[in-house]
């Protein structure tokens, strides 16, 4: 427990760490990687690059500093984050290398004195026993629930399937030919691999695309390109990874997970977004069938349109009503079912069940954001909007 003096330092420190935090955070990731090298086995290094860890983790300390008293409200990002550090494998040992450095930072970029550090002190060390508590929790309920493992367990490459020219599915069956565990739609597995070349051991964590089957898992990767060298992990699993090849795979994590009640659903997803809305849509249609089901995805045209075939397929079965936007509309072969642009939820409105529904959204943050944006305009209130965001970033206002 923190004391009362404590809890008002730390409080007092949130506006500087408002202005600061991305310094911050800059200079902790520096003195945590080069004090500890063998953390770039965890760390993605990409994000690292970008800056979108660095920025991410600064709006966490932020908001910890300005809720310490009311810990309430940032348990929806703390499990997020648990769900996470449990697919990368974080383990309790790692916490104090992870505070000495954010403490060093905080000395450094602010010189805030000896009782501001001895607070922060403080409230990492509860803030650190949350997740060592929680992660324990779902590390233990995963390993002993049936087809559940300890760490990671080897999968075979067992089909491997182009969607779209970026999108390819790979169909993973566990080598001893045991049981998997089961999960929920919108949860991600972690692939845990050193490619021949790579520099470091490299996590990834993809969103498993289709309703449970009990023989294994599927997830379907997008080939990144661009111009700073990125998608290191996505080319190889591309490229060099063939059916009869092996990966490290981590239990089923994730908080973004489909409520259970019978209101309607509007999935809003945006290109490879697209992954765990498809869990999501062949999970409704196998199991609540009569839950009314609304489906809008945007991508660039019908050639970009992963699983098409089978959401046609569903909504001739009366299991879906489509929404589908085309930034390229005269590609499309299917004129009359589709809109011209980006997601445009005014344009459907009419046709979405606005008051009543769960919206859950997944795709490129900026789409998101003005999806988001849309449905507030809309009236649509925030306790029936859910969301992924791939990366770290969490936020959408």
């Amino acid at each position: 427990m923190l004391t009362d003096n404590e809890i008002k330092i730390i409080k007092s420190s949130a506006p500087a760490l408002a202005e600061y935090g991305e310094q911050i955070t800059g200079r902790f990731y520096q003195i945590l990687l080069e004090k500890n090298p063998e953390l770039k086995n965890i760390f993605n290094m990409t994000n690292q690059k970008s800056g979108n860890q660095k920025q991410a983790l600064a709006m966490a300390v932020y908001a910890f500093s300005k809720y310490v008293d009311n810990l309430s409200v940032i348990l929806g990002d703390v499990e997020r984050i648990a769900q996470k550090h449990a697919s990368l494998g974080i383990k309790p040992e790692h916490y104090p290398l992870v505070g000495a450095a954010l403490l060093e930072s905080i000395k450094e970029i602010l010189n805030p004195g000896d009782d501001v550090i001895s607070a922060w002190a403080s409230g990492y060390g509860v803030l650190a026993n949350v997740f060592i508590e929680r992660e324990k929790q779902l590390y233990q309920e995963s390993a002993e629930k049936e087809g559940g493992w300890s760490e990671t367990r080897e999968f075979t490459v067992v089909k491997k399937r182009q969607e779209t020219p970026l999108i390819t599915s790979f169909y993973l069956q566990p080598s001893d030919q045991g049981k998997v565990s089961t999960y929920q739609a919108g949860q991600y597995i972690a692939l845990h691999l050193h490619p021949e070349g790579a520099p470091n051991h490299q996590i990834r964590q993809y969103s498993l695309s289709g309703a449970f089957d009990q023989s294994g898992y599927r997830i379907s990767v997008k080939k990144e390109q661009n111009e700073q060298g990125d998608g290191l992990i996505s080319n190889y699993l591309h490229e060099k990874l063939e059916q009869g090849g092996t990966v490290q795979v981590s239990n089923p994590y994730g908080e973004f997970v489909l409520q259970e009640t019978l209101r309607p659903v509007v999935l809003i997803s945006g290109g490879v977004g697209i992954t765990p809305m498809q869990a999501m849509l062949e999970t409704l249609a196998t199991q609540t069938p009569s839950r009314e089901t609304h489906f809008v995805h945007g991508t660039l045209n019908e050639l970009h349109h992963a699983f098409m075939h089978k959401l046609d397929e569903l909504a001739d079965a009366g299991k879906v009503q489509a929404h589908i936007f085309y930034q390229d509309k005269e590609a499309s072969s299917q004129q009359d079912k589709t809109h011209q642009g980006i997601i445009n939820i005014d344009a459907i409105k009419g046709e979405l069940p606005l008051t009543e529904a769960e919206f859950y959204l997944c795709g490129p943050l900026a789409m998101m954001k003005a999806v988001y944006k849309q449905l507030k305009a809309l009236q649509v209130n925030d306790d029936q909007i859910f969301y992924e965001v791939f990366g770290p970033s969490k936020t959408l206002a």
